[in-house]
């Protein structure tokens, strides 16, 4: 994430977390092994009597008991399986991305939530592309605030950007927005439009969290990571009914239209970052120890995969996020 800008993650999102919990029964009177349940997998430790039976627990820990090892699944934000995921809503409302199923129609794909590299964070409602479809989602597609919370109106967050300021973004179709023509297949902005750079500061701070590495606050991103060709992810088709930008098709020109970021609040794809498309790491990003770290994270120092203080996840071997974290291209940001 971008060095020069500290985010704090300021974002209206009502929690409620369900995980399993799961407890076992010692028949022998010699002591329980408890089932240790945590974001991270907690350890519980159980009863430990002669000739006790404990038994470890099923969704996180490891439970230990009368010297029986009991099991040691890993709890948390969805890792071990939909056992060991935590809803995550957004607003009040739970999505598709934070609902701990996999919704990829027709074929599932075995991805939840986070897991998907279509999910954008819990206020999407689309495991299959960009488009939210969420109430509130893109409803002033001219006027856009910070595309990836629970709504993209105009300026509850003091994010402000309007389509018109881009000289790329209508000159294949309006996403909604009408203009007039500058004779260069773009579009000459009326005076009306609120195209502020650099945004304010409340901005960077709701939104920045929420915005995926290689994206800018209003859904501009780098498609395919690190190409340099950007796309706006909300792209409409020619009647603005549905959604046409998804990986799949993010060099299709017509389905996901070429956009200019705003550099005041782009999140530029490290080399180390996982970013939006991009889900693995190279491999002179690994140090010593392996833990997937590198690169240059937002505020954080060189050879990191996320900034200081802030856990990584989505690697193999790195621990799930906390219950009310959510893991967004590689870094588990706070939802408040």
């Amino acid at each position: 994430m971008k060095p020069r800008i500290a985010y704090v993650a300021v974002v209206a999102i009502a929690g409620a977390f369900v995980v399993a919990n799961c407890s076992s029964d010692d028949s022998n009177q010699n002591g329980t092994g408890a089932s240790g349940t945590g974001a991270a997998g907690g350890n519980g430790t159980g009863g430990n009597g002669t000739g006790g039976n404990g038994t470890g627990g099923n969704t996180g820990g490891n439970a230990t008991g009368g010297n029986a090892t009991g099991g040691n699944a890993t709890g948390g934000n969805g890792t071990g399986g939909q056992g060991g995921c935590i809803v995550t809503p957004c607003a009040g409302h739970v999505y598709q991305c934070g609902d701990c199923l996999d919704n990829e129609t027709p074929t599932p794909d075995g991805l939840i939530d986070w897991q998907d590299p279509d999910c954008l964070g819990p206020c999407s409602n689309n495991e299959a592309g960009f488009d939210l479809l969420i109430p509130g989602g893109f409803n002033a597609p001219c006027q856009l605030d910070c595309y990836y919370d629970s709504n993209s109106g105009s300026g509850n967050d003091h994010c402000y950007w309007d389509h018109r300021c881009d000289p790329l973004e209508p000159s294949l179709v309006n996403d909604g927005c009408t203009c007039d023509p500058d004779g260069n297949g773009g579009c000459i902005p009326p005076s009306s439009a609120d195209c502020p750079d650099p945004q304010e500061t409340t901005c960077h701070d709701i939104c920045g969290p929420l915005t995926p590495n290689g994206c800018d606050c209003f859904g501009c991103c780098e498609l395919p990571a690190e190409s340099g060709k950007y796309v706006f992810i909300g792209s409409m088709d020619p009647t603005d009914t549905f959604g046409t930008c998804t990986l799949a098709v993010m060099d299709d020109p017509l389905l996901c239209h070429p956009c200019t970021p705003v550099g005041d609040c782009l999140n530029e794809c490290g080399h180390c970052e996982l970013c939006l498309g991009k889900t693995e790491l190279p491999p002179d990003c690994f140090g010593q120890g392996g833990s997937g770290g590198g690169g240059s994270g937002a505020g954080g120092s060189p050879n990191q995969q996320c900034a200081d203080g802030v856990q990584p996840c989505g690697l193999p071997g790195q621990a799930p996020c906390s219950a009310g974290y959510y893991c967004i291209t590689g870094c588990c940001q706070f939802l408040n």
